[in-house]
């Protein structure tokens, strides 16, 4: 009869850093987790719109250029 060893995995920590500091959001209160989710769709939005600043920015100097062509041809 052969014996089998049960491999039990522990669960890795769910651990994420905010301000430098690494946090286990298993010991955080509903509240917390709450407004982590905030602070962390915050950071989202704030790289989206930056983002598209980025367009807008390179979007306005194609028209100006375009626009200072257009008024070199009068």
């Amino acid at each position: 009869m052969s014996s089998k060893k049960e491999v039990v995995e522990k669960p890795e920590p769910n651990i994420v850093t905010v301000n430098d500091e690494e946090i286990n959001v298993d010991t955080l209160d509903s509240n917390s987790i709450l407004y982590l989710n905030h602070v962390f769709d915050l950071d989202k939005q704030i790289n989206e719109l930056d983002f598209k600043a980025q367009q807008v920015r390179t979007a306005k100097a194609a028209f100006l250029s375009m626009f200072d062509k257009s008024r070199k041809k009068e």
